[in-house]
């Protein structure tokens, strides 16, 4: 059975990409996989940004045979996600509250308080938490700093001066990178 995009029949289903409820009657991305404990087919529910940012390749399948305005305009978001692998990742952004965290770009200690960017990886059906990168290091990693609307996404609680704050984050140097640095 292919993908799926339709209306929530109920508001029973939590979105496999932020764990937060699908309302009853708000367009859905069902993403058809084996099923994990038995025979046939399971469906992975989630909210439609949530799939063009977190699972760009089976949503791609169904948004672009899709008219509903809302799908089509996320085919760039998800273009954009295959054209940098990494960038399904984003999980949002924070500042660290402690100094123990590495970074899994650079390996270097994020310093408390300096922006972070939560990353998790799709693995046996499910999103697990991978660790962080600092924002400074995204250029690297992600091979692009256009995250912003991954970040606000999964993080809805940042406000906008946070979110002005962490571009610069985004488009500073590592303190490695610099040119008198060791």
């Amino acid at each position: 059975m292919p993908h799926v995009i339709e209306p929530a029949t109920s508001a029973r289903a939590k979105c496999r990409g932020c764990d937060r409820k699908i309302d009853k009657d708000q367009l859905r991305f069902g993403e058809r996989q084996p099923n994990a404990f038995g025979e046939g087919e399971m469906t992975l529910w989630f909210h439609v940004p949530c799939a063009a940012f977190k699972r760009p390749e089976p949503f791609l399948e169904v948004a672009r045979a899709s008219a509903e305005p809302t799908v089509t305009a996320l085919i760039p978001t998800a273009e954009n996600g295959i054209a940098h692998r990494r960038l399904p990742r984003v999980n949002g952004a924070e500042r660290a509250k402690t100094g123990r965290a590495h970074c899994r770009s650079c390996r270097e200690i994020i310093e408390a308080q300096t922006w972070r960017i939560a990353l998790t990886f799709f693995e046996e059906y499910r999103f697990a938490p991978s660790g962080f990168i600092h924002a400074a290091c995204a250029a690297d990693y992600f091979e692009t700093i256009e995250i912003l609307d991954r970040v606000a996404h999964f993080s809805p609680e940042l406000q906008r001066a946070d979110l002005d704050d962490l571009v610069q984050a985004l488009r500073a140097k590592r303190p490695h990178d610099a040119p008198n640095a060791a």
